[in-house]
């Protein structure tokens, strides 16, 4: 199996806008997620001086929902306060640039809206890019730390938060530690772990 790292992806299901995150890793794969209002953190289980293994992963807001590998979360959903999703992924990915670890990890965002719009963003030591897109039914656009670049994927159905995050740890990825799964609901957003 294709090993991607950390993968996430903005997609739309029966005319409901859904974003995900899949945790893939060869190096700390005793992680887990944990929901805290409308965030969910990332938590590394083995000891480590490593500052990037633990850190925000999603963040929910009124209109959009942000999934990153990394602290760049919180800056982007504060940046959609007063600016568009699109620059707000070219400012905070251009201003962090990669991990500076011995991999140096690229920093990957995503963006859904509940219009039914998406973004992506890549900040590498040799690539940066953000994508605005319009969204397909059926379909995700997803980007991955390693080994996949930017790619649009055919999506199985699913109804549920919960779904989605189990067809995400079915992904043909390997090292898959944990999935998680947003997907627009008429009053906010619903959002599910997987295992």
């Amino acid at each position: 199996m294709t090993y991607t790292g950390r993968t996430l992806g903005v997609g739309l299901m029966n005319g409901r806008p859904f974003a995900f995150y899949l945790l893939c890793s060869r190096s700390f794969p005793r992680r887990r997620a944990i929901v805290r209002e409308n965030a969910v953190y990332i938590e590394n289980l083995t000891e480590t001086d490593n500052p990037y293994v633990s850190y925000p992963v999603m963040r929910l807001l009124s209109e959009y929902a942000v999934v990153t590998n990394g602290l760049q979360t919180d800056f982007i959903a504060q940046a959609l306060e007063w600016e568009s999703p699109k620059k707000a992924l070219i400012h905070v990915l251009d201003a962090l640039d990669y991990e500076r670890d011995s991999y140096s990890t690229p920093r990957i965002a995503g963006i859904v809206g509940r219009n039914g719009r998406g973004w992506l963003g890549f900040a590498g030591r040799d690539e940066f890019w953000v994508k605005e897109l319009t969204l397909r039914e059926g379909k995700a656009f997803v980007t991955a730390t390693y080994n996949l670049g930017f790619a649009e994927i055919e999506f199985p159905q699913f109804t549920t938060a919960q779904e989605l995050a189990y067809k995400v740890m079915e992904l043909p990825f390997g090292n898959k530690v944990l999935a998680i799964g947003i997907l627009r609901k008429e009053n906010g957003w619903g959002l599910a772990v997987s295992p």
